[in-house]
């Protein structure tokens, strides 16, 4: 399962100030490794930037379900202001990872910075998301698999 989550970005927020409720929305009790997200701030501050967000989400797999973190800019961003709803969970309690997408030039550089400051997050370039399935989901992929080579044979 997965819950959605839209949060306005430029020009309404910052990319500093969206970071933080991004952060704001996804620490609470329990969380751990929290200050790995202030760590990581330059990083995904540069990233909600490019804008990507808007189409490709920021995903935080942890506790409960996963997390899709869509940002809205310009026109979107000043209509949906800057409520956000709250989730009933806290995704950075136990183990928790994160993504986000960024320019394919970027990736590299992006990555290992991340690995010195906040090995729990991770960029993909934006074009060539990684699978985000639910782990139920691939196990029942698994099950429904089929040979269709077995089913040419006598």
């Amino acid at each position: 399962m997965k819950v959605r989550r839209e949060i306005a970005s430029i020009p309404v927020r910052t990319s500093a100030e969206t970071w933080q409720a991004v952060t704001d929305l996804i620490v609470g009790a329990g969380s751990v490794d929290a200050g790995t997200l202030k760590a990581a701030a330059s990083v995904m501050e540069s990233l909600i930037a490019d804008e990507h967000a808007a189409t490709v989400p920021i995903v935080v797999k942890g506790s409960g379900p996963r997390l899709v973190i869509y940002c809205l800019y310009n026109e979107e961003a000043m209509s949906a202001g800057k409520d956000i709803d709250k989730l009933n969970w806290v995704p950075t309690a136990g183990d928790w990872a994160m993504t986000a997408p960024c320019d394919p030039e970027d990736v590299s550089w992006m990555n290992k910075t991340l690995k010195e400051r906040a090995p729990r997050i991770t960029v993909h370039d934006v074009a060539n998301q990684p699978d985000d399935s639910d782990e139920e989901a691939g196990a029942q992929s698994a099950a429904l698999k089929i040979d269709w080579g077995a089913l040419d044979r006598p």
